[in-house]
C-alpha cells in the first residue's frame, strides 16, 4: 500500500498554484481543447509507458464494455508489448454477445499473452467448453496451455484425449508431465502418480518444491479426491518444508478430512506461535470443517478472541447455522485473511445472509471508529457494492438512490457502480441529483455517459473538464471520460487513426 509522502513546506504554493492554473485551464478550455486532451489520454493507454500505466488505463476501458473499442482492440492484437495483447483480446471478448473468446483469435496473440488470456478467460468465465474444444485443436498450441484446457473440460465431467494427456505425462517439462499424470489418476488410475513420484527423485531440490507446490494446487483447485492417498503419503516424508505442510495440508482438510486432520495436527504441534494458531484456525474457515475440542484447545481459542470467532464461523458455516453475526465480528477484527474470506466466501451464502454482510461493508466506512483503516474499508466498501450490484442487484440501486447526494457513502457506491453493466443503473444515476463538479456528481456523470443517450451542452462540456483533470477524478477514470467526450462528440474516428493508425 502506498505511503504517505511529506510535501516540503516551501513546494506547497507551488503545488497549489498548479492545481489553481488547471482550474483556470479547464474552464477557459475549448471543445478543440477538450478533443485534443481526451486524445492524448487515450495515446498514453495504448502507448507503453515505463511505470505500467498504461495497462490500469486500458483495464479502466475495459470496464466500459463498450461495442465501439472493437477496431481499437483489434489493432492492439499487434501491440509490441504482450500485456497489451492480453486486454485487446480479453476486451473483445467481454463486448461480444455472450462475452465469450475468440478461439482464432488466441492462435494469433504472442505466447506469453496466449497463457495469460486462457488463464483469465477461464477465471472470468469468458471461454464455454466449445471453445476450449476449439483451442485444443489447433496443432501448435503449446502443452502447457493444453494441460490447462484439458483440466478445465475434466473438472466438467467431460472426456478428454487420454493419448493426449499421457503424452503429455511423458513431457520434458517435470511440471507439464506431473499435472498430465494427476489428470490421468483422476479417474482412479494411480500408476501415473508413482511415474511423479520416479521423476522427482531425480529432480534438484528447488525443482522438486517448484512442482509439488503446482501439484498441490491442482489437486486443490480440480478437488482430485483420487490423489488424496499420494498427497497423504508425501506428506509424511516431505513435512519439513513450511509451504509444503501448509498448503498439503489444506488440500488434504478439504478434500479428505480424515487423511488431513493427523497432519493439521503435526502441523500446528504442541507449542504453536501465533501465527500459526491463526493459520490453523484459518485452515478449518476455508475448508467449512467444524472444529472438534482437541482443535480448540490445541490452538488455545479459549485464550484469543480473533481464534476464537474464527473457529465459531468455521463450525457455524459447517453446521449449516445462521452465519452472518459471527461474519460480521470477524470483519471488526480488520484481519486481512478474514476479511479476505469473507469478501470472497459471502455470495456463496443463503442469498439473505449474503446481502447483509455485503450491506455491512459498505455501511462500515461511514461507523468506524478506527480513521487508520478507513482508505482500507472504503476499498472494500467499493468491492461490495459492485458484488451486491451482480447478486442483488434491488437493493444495490435502492441503497444508490437513498445515499445522502455528495456524501462518501454516495461516492463508494458510484465507485462500486462503475464496475456493473446493470441494465436499470442508468435509470437511477438520472434520478440523482447533480448540480456541480463534485467527485460524486462526476461519478454519476460518467455512468450516465455510459448509456449511449445524447448528453445535455452543460454535461458534454463538464465531460470534457474530467477528462482533462477537472472532475477530481483519478487518470483510470480520466481515461474513461476520454473515450466518452470524444464518442459523445463523434470524435473517436480521428482520435482512432492517431491512436493506432492504419499499417
Amino acid at each position: 500500500m502506498p505511503g504517505h509522502h511529506h510535501v516540503p513546506t516551501r513546494f506547497k504554493g507551488v503545488v497549489a498554484a498548479c492545481f489553481a492554473m488547471t482550474g483556470v485551464l479547464t474552464l477557459h478550455a475549448t471543445a478543440d481543447d477538450f478533443t485534443e486532451t481526451a486524445t492524448r489520454h487515450l495515446m498514453q493507454s495504448v502507448e507503453s509507458q515505463p511505470d505500467g500505466t498504461h495497462l490500469a488505463r486500458l483495464s479502466s476501458l475495459r470496464l466500459l464494455r463498450d461495442p465501439a473499442m472493437k477496431d481499437l482492440f483489434y489493432k492492439l492484437l499487434q501491440h509490441e508489448d504482450w500485456l497489451v495483447q492480453v486486454h485487446a483480446l480479453l476486451g473483445l471478448a467481454e463486448i461480444e454477445d455472450g462475452a465469450q473468446l475468440d478461439p482464432w483469435l488466441v492462435t494469433q496473440v504472442d505466447p506469453q499473452a496466449r497463457e495469460q488470456i486462457i488463464a483469465n478467460a477461464i477465471d472470468m468465465k469468458l471461454i464455454d467448453q466449445e471453445g476450449m474444444q476449439k483451442i485444443l485443436e489447433w496443432d501448435h498450441l503449446e502443452s502447457g496451455n493444453r494441460l490447462l484446457l484439458m483440466a478445465e473440460l475434466q473438472s466438467l465431467k467431460l472426456e478428454v484425449d487420454q493419448e493426449m494427456l499421457e503424452s503429455l505425462a511423458n513431457d520434458n517439462d517435470l511440471v507439464i508431465a506431473s499435472v498430465a499424470s494427476l489428470l490421468l489418476a483422476r479417474d482412479g488410475e494411480l500408476a501415473p502418480l508413482s511415474n511423479i513420484s520416479a521423476r522427482l527423485a531425480g529432480a534438484s531440490p528447488s525443482e522438486r518444491l517448484g512442482v509439488l507446490q503446482r501439484l498441490i494446487e491442482v489437486i486443490r483447485i480440480y478437488k482430485i479426491t483420487s490423489a488424496t492417498p499420494w498427497l497423504n503419503e508425501l506428506l509424511d516424508t516431505d513435512f519439513d518444508n513450511d509451504d509444503l505442510a501448509y498448503w498439503g495440508t489444506f488440500t488434504l482438510m478439504s478434500l479428505n478430512p480424515e487423511l488431513g486432520r493427523p497432519h493439521w495436527n503435526r502441523m500446528v504441534g504442541s507449542s504453536p506461535t501465533y501465527r500459526m494458531r491463526i493459520m490453523g484456525a484459518l485452515q478449518f474457515l476455508e475448508a467449512e470443517l467444524a472444529p472438534d475440542a482437541d482443535a480448540r484447545a490445541r490452538l488455545r481459542a479459549g485464550d484469543d478472541p480473533l481464534i476464537n470467532r474464527i473457529l465459531d464461523t468455521a463450525e457455524a458455516r459447517a453446521n449449516g447455522q445462521p452465519i452472518t453475526v459471527h461474519v460480521k465480528e470477524l470483519i471488526d477484527t480488520g484481519h486481512p485473511r478474514v476479511i479476505d474470506w469473507a469478501m470472497r466466501s459471502a455470495r456463496n451464502f443463503e442469498p439473505a445472509e449474503a446481502i447483509e454482510i455485503y450491506e455491512y461493508f459498505i455501511d462500515l466506512p461511514e461507523t468506524t471508529r478506527r480513521r487508520s483503516l478507513e482508505v482500507t474499508q472504503r476499498s472494500q466498501a467499493i468491492s461490495a457494492m459492485a458484488t451486491l450490484l451482480d447478486i442483488a442487484p434491488e437493493e444495490a440501486l435502492q441503497r444508490l438512490r437513498d445515499a445522502e447526494d455528495d456524501s462518501m457513502l454516495q461516492q463508494t457506491l458510484l465507485m462500486g457502480s462503475l464496475q456493473s453493466q446493470h441494465p436499470e443503473l442508468p435509470t437511477t444515476i438520472a434520478s440523482l441529483r447533480r448540480i456541480g463538479s463534485s467527485r460524486p456528481d462526476s461519478l454519476a456523470l460518467l455512468l450516465l455517459a455510459r448509456n449511449g443517450e445524447q448528453l445535455s451542452p452543460t454535461d458534454l462540456q463538464q465531460l470534457g473538464r474530467i477528462s482533462a483533470g477537472g472532475g477530481q477524478l483519478t487518470d483510470t477514470l480520466q481515461i474513461q471520460a476520454a473515450w466518452l467526450y470524444l464518442k459523445h462528440t463523434d470524435g473517436l474516428q480521428s482520435a482512432l487513426v492517431r491512436l493506432a493508425p492504419a499499417d
